[in-house]
């Protein structure tokens, strides 16, 4: 039986987007021991635990899973789909305006890749990007291209810190000025005025 025209066509494409969207790693080390946890982004790599592995992340422990480490102002997500794994899946990401956004390689830009970056350790088979280890190397290649902005697309866009918690890592706002921003002011129907409201 022939598969339809529009099936031929969209499995190759449907196939790149979806192996492009993360770049795979055989050992993290040594970005792995020096990676921080962060609770924000522990939540958020819970729904990419589920939808990358295809498994629930329910009973597992995320700071076992995932970490997050910087090169300069790019930051990338570690995601293991068991603490034994020396390696797995990384992306780039990025907050702004409290919004995480992670990234994912233009497969557009595959010659440019090939043509700026010669002697890059990565390898590029199959419409993948894979690396051996996290090493200076890679490192150095990876702080250089993340500053290109015609090499990424945005692949998908999530609120970071919902509950507003301090200790998240990754948070850009002032958060302190944005719950004054929330207090009831006068003028508005919720705010009280506690110097009258003692006199009553």
């Amino acid at each position: 039986m022939q598969r339809s025209i529009f099936t031929r066509l969209i499995a190759p494409l449907a196939a790149v987007f979806a192996l492009t969207s993360c770049i795979l790693v055989e050992d993290f080390s040594p970005q792995w021991d020096k990676g921080v946890t962060d609770s924000c982004t522990a939540k958020i790599a819970e729904s990419l635990y589920f939808s990358e592995f295809r498994r629930d992340p329910t009973d597992k422990k995320m700071d076992d899973l995932a970490r997050e480490f910087s090169l300069g102002d790019e930051h990338f997500l570690m995601l293991k789909q068991d603490a034994k794994d020396k390696g797995g899946r990384m992306y780039r990401f990025r907050v702004t305006n409290g919004i995480f956004q992670r990234f994912r390689l233009d497969p557009v830009m595959r010659k440019a890749f090939e043509k700026d970056y010669p002697n890059a350790p990565v390898s590029l088979a199959h419409d993948t990007v894979e690396v051996k280890n996290l090493n200076d190397d890679v490192t150095k290649v990876l702080a250089d291209v993340a500053g290109k902005k015609d090499y990424w697309e945005i692949d998908d866009q999530t609120l970071y810190n919902v509950v507003r918690n301090p200790l998240c890592k990754f948070e850009d706002r002032d958060l302190k000025a944005l719950a004054e921003k929330d207090k009831p002011q006068k003028g508005n129907p919720k705010y009280i005025d506690k110097d009258k409201s003692k006199t009553k």
